[in-house]
């Protein structure tokens, strides 16, 4: 009877363990199978901020005028972001990437330079660019930016 019940002792935290490592685990593979689709993390506000401001003189010699944005994604839980950015009227994705975020709420600030092309002899060169979030359905775009030519 002694060894039945040391037997049972023996056993019993191996039985208790699987439990309590299930709902950890059943989270767990509730992301991972769905590519990122079903997770914690909210998007509570996103938006661009334009680096150079408009006004600006650039020079116009038919090389590209780089153009910088801060892209700030503020989210809410643990999880990873999805994101790219889509320069003017363009629709093609131009530099995707992801952000983590951990437990409680935080801001991700991701630096993106783009190249706007400046022909020689323009009077302006002008743009914008709109970061995405497709898995969570926003989108902010930057105001219009335009740059005198330098004469």
């Amino acid at each position: 009877m002694n060894r039945r019940r040391h037997l049972m002792l023996l056993a019993a935290p191996l039985l208790v363990f699987p439990v309590a490592l299930a709902p950890a685990h059943a989270a767990q593979a509730g992301t991972a199978g769905t590519g990122g689709a079903v997770q914690a993390v909210k998007v509570t506000k996103v938006e661009v901020v334009t680096l150079l401001k408009s006004g600006e003189a650039v020079e116009c010699n038919g090389k590209p005028v780089a153009m910088a944005f801060d892209g700030k994604i503020t989210a809410t839980g643990p999880g990873t972001v999805r994101y790219h950015w889509t320069v003017g009227t363009g629709r093609a994705p131009v530099s995707p990437g992801s952000a983590a975020f951990g437990p409680g709420t935080a801001t991700q600030v991701i630096l993106q330079v783009f190249d706007l092309p400046a022909p020689k002899n323009a009077k302006a060169v002008s743009g914008y660019v709109t970061l995405h979030l497709p898995d969570q359905k926003k989108s902010a775009r930057s105001e219009q930016v335009t740059f005198p030519c330098k004469k």
